[in-house]
């Protein structure tokens, strides 16, 4: 196989049902969570953005149903930016709470990138290298009331580390695209 001169946004817009994808408007995304009733805005959206909604797939029915088992995060979005692909775990959550239940959510989610990527490798015959650099990303409305307020400073997003992923943690509904991206 060799290498494709398509970007993998493209590929993905290519392979995937439209109602599956949400596209971005001219520098804005917007992320809805029906069950929630909540949208977050993603601004500042240059570089191409694929915004997947992972609620339009389901896990392997070989899998036993385990609610722990196939449970998924709502968004995957695949930003390339500065030759650099992106691939951004995102669940949207009224209250921020402490409960492992959005950071399961996150980590249950990763085999969908798996097969995402070699349903485009085998379709467009190359091999993607390097692999997406994978960020996880849990935001919220407004803190629980019993959750610990921390000071924030300003332009630092808290993370914390959750069975061998790191995790931003972001209680607003306005998120500019560096604040995924950016480590």
């Amino acid at each position: 196989m060799g290498k494709s001169k398509m970007s993998l946004n493209s590929i993905l817009e290519k392979v995937l049902k439209e109602d599956a994808l949400r596209k971005k408007g001219n520098s804005d995304l917007s992320l809805r969570e029906r069950q929630a009733q909540m949208i977050v805005q993603v601004v500042g959206a240059l570089a191409p953005v694929t915004a997947i909604r992972l609620n339009k797939f389901s896990h392997f029915s070989v899998l036993k149903s385990d609610n722990s088992r196939t449970t998924k995060c709502d968004y995957l979005l695949i930003v390339e930016l500065d030759g650099i692909v992106h691939a951004i775990f995102i669940e949207l959550k009224k209250t921020f709470t402490e409960d492992d239940e959005p950071r399961e959510q996150l980590r249950r989610s990763r085999p969908f990138l798996a097969y995402l990527l070699s349903v485009c490798e085998i379709e467009n015959e190359f091999i993607l290298d390097p692999k997406p650099i994978e960020k996880y990303v849990i935001i919220a409305e407004k803190f629980s009331e019993r959750f610990d307020k921390q000071r924030v400073k300003p332009n630092n997003i808290p993370t914390e580390q959750y069975k061998g992923i790191e995790i931003k943690n972001i209680v607003k509904t306005t998120v500019s695209l560096a604040d995924l991206t950016n480590s």
